[in-house]
């Protein structure tokens, strides 16, 4: 049951707040006394334009009446020329478009995705919370300062999985590129120990007797004699 409040309008009427009905209606007014009581029902589709659809201009001091022929979804207003002592509008709801197991039906998928909201919030604070575990707030905003850094100019037709597939391809490039270089590096120092040991097994050069020698085969000849000289072509 709704109770009817009334405000005054042009010619000292009073109109009823606009209600919109579920189905059959019916409204009852009571009168201080049974003079002259008018009362007039006003009907708006989309609830700002009424029009006038039936009027009762001597109802005496009460009076109680049905309305079965507004559809659902419609507004209604009251009008009346004094100011009743009481006033009420009581709903049929078994024809309105809105039963009770339709309401039981829209709360129980309300619930439903309410939970499923609830769900992500604690999943999210869940992540939040791991990320800045058992750090300070500054440490966590200079986290989050770095991640923000990190994904800049990301698009959103890049994904993390993508990413993360670029950054391993460079790094897997980069660790073929160390590889070769530490290669070539042992291979030169392979070479310069080899070099090493060869000079190392070289006798030393004979004294400046005034002779000319020739390194062969391992050791120093003497190739010409004091005093002599050497012709090459």
């Amino acid at each position: 049951m709704i109770s009817l409040n009334f405000i005054q309008v042009e010619d000292g009427w009073f109109e009823s707040q606009p209600i919109q009905v579920s189905g059959n209606i019916a409204i009852n007014l009571t009168f201080d006394d049974t003079n002259d009581n008018r009362v007039v029902l006003l009907k708006s589709s989309t609830g700002h334009s009424y029009v006038s659809f039936k009027e009762n201009l001597n109802v005496g001091s009460c009076c109680d009446m049905n309305e079965n022929y507004l559809i659902p979804g419609q507004y209604i207003k009251v009008r009346v020329n004094k100011l009743p002592a009481t006033s009420s509008l009581l709903e049929d709801l078994q024809g309105s478009f809105a039963s009770k197991q339709d309401l039981f039906v829209e709360s129980g998928r309300a619930q439903t995705e309410e939970s499923k909201l609830e769900q992500s919030i604690n999943s999210v604070k869940q992540a939040l919370d791991t990320l800045v575990k058992g750090v300070d707030a500054t440490t966590a905003i200079d986290t989050f300062k770095e991640i923000e850094d990190f994904l800049a100019g990301v698009t959103n037709e890049k994904t993390l999985t993508g990413m993360l597939a670029a950054v391993d391809g460079k790094a897997g490039t980069a660790q073929t590129t160390a590889d070769s270089a530490k290669k070539t590096a042992s291979s030169a120092l392979a070479k310069a120990t080899e070099n090493g040991t060869k000079l190392a097994t070289i006798p030393d050069m004979p004294a400046n007797d005034g002779k000319i020698y020739g390194f062969c085969n391992g050791a120093w000849i003497v190739i010409a004699e004091s005093g002599k000289s050497v012709y090459t072509t």
